[in-house]
């Protein structure tokens, strides 16, 4: 099967990455004459935002057949053209970022997100790619879900490339699990996970949870990747097909309690993406395309739902107690009341703008946010369920429904058939949930204490002497 051979390598003495890859010829295909396009990606699954990532690249050129380089001429910001004649394209990244979802390149570390680097044919999108890593170390271990031999990883096509990223070092941590038939694996590059072996159990603990209750997971493996870095300010998390990758730095945040729990939040937060994005997708996103941005007022799904859900499968596994659900959820609500931009943008409306002012405060006021408000939303909408249903139902009863109508066959969520799911487990339309929350920007206050009591809780709320407002949740009669 035709695909296209990539070789990645380190730019000596600096913080880049060359790629030479080399595409099929197209014209033994279809006899064409006329020049073609190569496309880097504008933004990255999971960011909600233009990435633009042809701001870093360096040098772009086509390599023809006597190995002449011949400048390659751009037909729009992130796209060139291609003479009919060149089929091997060489380019150059900076790759001096270290977040979740970028790449990197240090003299221990390679790490790489292709949808940050990687060019693609959009006319054959189809194309597989096998991926050379020549220039890394017989010692040094490949964290990835892509499947590899003798440093060589093979993509079955574009969307499956771009989705699955990498980090190579001589220094990795690597524990594995098996849960509900899946292989899963830890890796960690820099610091060792605090408290190992809790974390370990702990994750199986989530894995198992979340499991559970979808009934299967999408894959037969995933890998959870685990930057670290000693000395490096760092707080982020990114969902893949596969895996995810997730960032917390300096030493002294990973190895305190609350680096930790941060950690473990997270991580439960990626995996039950899994299912909801990477799966259970807005049609918008379905697929991705990479070359234009891609807005959707489903982000309160999106990222609402898993923020409210990787809280709960802590609980719901025993890896917190429901005081440590409560101060979770204290939090999420410090940043809700605290956010007057809540009562200008609805959380849908919020979630289209993110293609705007991306993850930026932005101007005061403005917005919400899709994770805050979103996980408001999806407590209200599980608490009524659970209410109407007498506890028989539940928000991961309608997530579940999603994930074999929508998730397994690949079809594209609408706000309709979320709400319309949502209405057939609950037994009845939930249209003011819809209209006051997601659609609207109605105070969430009365809703919020009414839903707490039907879960045996007491919210309140108290506003310092800087006007900031902090609620507190109980148990009733605690």
């Amino acid at each position: 099967m035709a695909c296209i051979s990539v070789k990645v390598a380190r730019i000596e003495n600096a913080s880049g990455l060359s790629f030479e890859a080399t595409f099929p010829n197209r014209n033994s295909h279809n006899n064409s004459d006329e020049s073609w396009e190569v496309q880097l990606p504008v933004w990255r699954p999971g960011r909600y935002e233009r990435g633009d990532f042809a701001q870093f690249i360096l040098k772009m050129v086509g390599v023809d057949e006597n190995g002449n380089d011949i400048k390659l001429e751009k037909c729009d910001l992130h796209r060139w053209r291609v003479p009919c004649h060149i089929f091997k394209i060489c380019w150059v990244f900076q790759a001096d970022i270290l977040n979740a979802g970028s790449t990197y390149v240090s003299d221990d570390l390679q790490y790489v997100n292709p949808v940050n680097c990687f060019l693609y044919d959009p006319q054959n999108v189809d194309l597989g790619y096998e991926i050379s890593l020549t220039d890394i170390p017989k010692n040094w271990d490949i964290a990835t879900a892509l499947p590899q031999k003798n440093r060589v990883l093979h993509a079955r096509d574009m969307q499956h490339v771009m989705d699955s990223p990498w980090m190579a070092s001589p220094n990795l941590y690597h524990e594995r699990y098996e849960e509900g038939g899946v292989d899963f694996h830890v890796w960690a590059y820099g610091e060792t996970p605090p408290q190992h072996i809790k974390f370990i159990e702990d994750h199986k603990a989530f894995s198992k949870a979340q499991i559970a209750y979808f009934g299967d997971f999408p894959t037969p493996y995933y890998h959870f990747l685990y930057l670290l870095p000693s000395a490096m300010e760092a707080r982020h998390g990114v969902e893949h097909e596969d895996s995810t990758v997730i960032a917390l730095g300096p030493s002294d945040k990973i190895q305190s309690q609350h680096g930790y729990d941060e950690l473990i939040g997270i991580a439960s937060h990626e995996l039950y993406h899994s299912w909801n994005v990477k799966r259970i997708r807005p049609s918008e996103w379905t697929p991705y395309n990479f070359s234009e941005s891609s807005p959707s007022k489903l982000g309160y799904i999106a990222e609402g739902v898993t923020t409210y859900m990787g809280d709960l499968f802590l609980y719901e596994a025993g890896c917190i107690d429901l005081k440590g659900w409560c101060s979770k959820m204290e939090a999420l609500l410090f940043r809700h009341l605290n956010n007057p931009g809540r009562h200008n943008l609805s959380v849908a409306e919020s979630s289209y703008d993110t293609w705007l002012d991306g993850y930026r405060p932005g101007v005061n006021g403005r917005k919400g946010s899709i994770y805050v408000e979103g996980a408001v939303l999806a407590f209200l909408v599980d608490a009524r369920i659970m209410t109407l249903t007498s506890g028989k139902y539940s928000l991961s009863t309608a997530m579940k429904l999603l994930w074999e109508r929508f998730g397994k066959p690949r079809i594209g969520l609408t706000a309709d058939a979320y709400w319309d799911i949502l209405a057939e487990v609950a037994g009845e339309r939930l249209e003011d949930l819809r209209s006051n929350y997601a659609d609207g920007t109605a105070d969430t206050w009365n809703a919020l204490v009414e839903a707490m009591k039907t879960q045996k809780l007491v919210l309140t709320k108290s506003t310092d002497d800087q006007g900031r407002i902090t609620a507190r949740i109980v148990e009733i009669g605690g």
